[in-house]
């Protein structure tokens, strides 16, 4: 006999970012909306359209029109994956939300496991692959390094395999919600906040429409993003081979004295030029380094906005429709958030 749960959810509000998305969103949402009924409770589905330039934003239109239950957030530009989810999580309204890609990479069908996991006791749920098909050895392996060097130089456990597939408790979205820092990464936001968690395994399944969405050079830069806001690992690689390099450079001044008062002149300058070009580059390294950081603080301390919002086509609560609207929804065009 199975233990009786420890809550039961009332209402699931569903985020998720679209940047050309156009060739297979259709089938996205009936894949989605189909599951979420069968799961007899209230639901939103908040799509994020970020800054496509095909007929997303259209699709997404139409699919609104017609189900009430849907909101359709259009930022003014691109401006990245972790960027569009803080725009969804920004204006869902559910006691427990899931943020998941558009591509069916991230199955709908798990969502129901993702519930009963929530309703044990879990603040979030995360969805983690058992395999991943196309993903070839060396993406795999660069994953594996950036996540050991992460969970070492900041202390912070993160799930592997997890991505951006997960549920959360009002809670931990409204936490989410007050940090408003410009450089985000979501899989090391979670978890920083100690949350209690459980896990639930997928399958992921091939896309079938469009072109994925981290490209390495994306990849490159989200990795970077999360290594410098979470770590001072840079840093703290910079000052001690600053002390290394004080120690050699005080050992070889040693070496040059006792060959001097040897009488032996320094042959050549072969050792010399060789320091230098070390001492160089250690230099224009370690100025890198710090003007990355100095780079984030001055974007952060401008006070920007995260996003901007083009337009936005809020779902009444809860999906009804009120009287005189048939499509039950709200369409205004908005600006900064």
């Amino acid at each position: 006999m199975s233990a009786a749960p420890l809550r039961k959810l009332s209402s699931l509000g569903v985020v998720v970012p679209l940047f050309n998305e156009q060739s297979g969103l259709d089938r996205f949402y009936n894949v989605l909306s189909n599951q979420l009924r069968e799961l007899n409770l209230q639901y939103t589905i908040v799509f994020v359209d970020d800054g496509s330039s095909d007929a997303t934003l259209e699709i997404l239109h139409h699919i609104a029109a017609c189900d009430p239950k849907v909101t359709v957030l259009s930022l003014a530009r691109n401006w990245g994956h972790q960027i569009a989810l803080t725009a969804g999580l920004d204006h869902v309204e559910a006691e427990a939300t899931v943020v998941m890609d558009g591509d069916l990479q991230h199955p709908p069908a798990v969502l129901e496991e993702m519930v009963r996991k929530y309703e044990s006791g879990a603040e979030v749920v995360y969805a983690v692959r058992r395999s991943s098909p196309g993903v070839n050895r060396l993406k795999k392996l660069t994953s594996d390094l950036f996540y050991a060097l992460f969970e070492r130089s900041t202390e912070l456990t993160v799930v592997r395999g997890a991505a951006d597939f997960r549920l959360m408790s009002r809670e931990v979205v409204t936490a989410l919600r007050s940090m408003r820092e410009m450089h985000r990464y979501m899989r090391g936001m979670v978890p920083w906040l100690g949350s209690t968690f459980s896990i639930v395994q997928y399958d992921q399944g091939e896309r079938k429409a469009g072109s994925p969405a981290y490209t390495w050079r994306k990849s490159a830069r989200l990795a970077k993003d999360a290594l410098f806001s979470f770590s001072t690992l840079p840093l703290d690689l910079l000052t001690w081979c600053g002390v290394v390099l004080s120690v050699s450079a005080l050992f070889y001044l040693i070496y040059v004295l006792a060959v001097l008062l040897l009488g032996r002149p320094v042959e050549g300058w072969t050792s010399v030029i060789a320091v230098l070009l070390i001492l160089s580059t250690v230099q224009f390294l370690s100025i890198a380094i710090l003007a990355k950081y100095l780079g984030m603080v001055f974007e952060q301390t401008k006070g920007r906005p995260l996003y901007v919002l083009k337009q936005k086509h809020m779902a009444e609560p809860h999906g009804s429709v009120p009287a005189g609207d048939a499509a039950g929804s709200r369409s205004s065009s908005v600006g900064v958030v």
